[in-house]
């Protein structure tokens, strides 16, 4: 990886790789909106955050050109782009009262927006959806979230047990310690809804028993699902050997 910035903390560096590198995960598998929807990081050992420049589409974003920002919505990067003022009211949100959800990643893509638009939860149908047994909140919709009154109700729905957020009639979030963790709950959530839409759509959904989805859920939170694993993610170097055949600037 390149080395810091001259003037820049290492730490905040490796922050920046790691979002822009979720930035253009995210478009590598189709989940974005053109330059809509946001993915935050907390910058290690502060209360501030980076998030997309607005205007730029994922492909474009690199490790220099992410925002950071305060709590408060100040920004401290010398930025010419401004930043989405829907997506600060989530993010700073949600980072001030979940301080243990360090990434934040928030899209509209069509799959998990169709589980938004009828009336039904998440189902854990997979291996990996079961992840999600007793941890999904769910949020009415609003309206476009341009001011604060209703971030305590956001909070609210996402409580303190919850990683994943559906907000109905909108789109869906998830969070994680690390980037990794929440672009992996990201994918496996989708693909759970991908199966269980086709399930409900045949009317005869079979569910997982209770017992099986907290033993599958705690085999996931607590490593043993990547047993032989070199590390908890493997799936993430891969990810990243990806990006950078494709294109290697997010790293600039």
């Amino acid at each position: 990886m390149p080395e810091a910035p001259a003037g820049m903390d290492g730490a905040e560096w490796e922050a920046r790789l790691e979002l822009a590198a979720t930035y253009r995960l995210v478009e590598l598998y189709g989940w974005t909106s053109i330059v809509y929807n946001h993915i935050t990081l907390r910058v290690p050992g502060t209360d501030e955050f980076l998030i997309n420049p607005f205007g730029l589409r994922y492909d474009e974003i690199t490790a220099s050109n992410l925002v950071r920002v305060t709590l408060d919505g100040e920004k401290v990067s010398d930025s010419p782009w401004p930043i989405n003022q829907a997506g600060y009211m989530i993010h700073s949100t949600l980072h001030r009262a979940r301080p243990d959800l360090h990434c934040i990643i928030h899209t509209h893509e069509p799959i998990s927006q169709s589980l938004c638009a009828v009336d039904a939860p998440c189902v854990p149908l997979t291996q990996e959806g079961c992840q999600f047994y007793e941890r999904v909140g769910y949020h009415d919709f609003e309206g476009i979230v341009l001011d604060g009154s209703e971030g305590p109700r956001i909070v609210q729905a996402m409580g303190r047990e919850f990683h994943t957020l559906v907000l109905r009639h909108h789109g869906l979030i998830t969070g994680g310690s690390t980037c990794t963790w929440a672009f992996v709950r990201h994918l496996a959530f989708i693909r759970n809804t991908e199966v269980q839409l086709a399930a409900m759509a045949t009317g005869r959904m079979v569910p997982i028993p209770v017992d099986v989805m907290i033993n599958c859920r705690q085999q996931f939170e607590g490593g043993s699902a990547q047993a032989g694993a070199a590390q908890r993610h493997p799936e993430w170097p891969a990810l990243i050997r990806r990006l950078n055949a494709l294109d290697p600037s997010w790293k600039t």
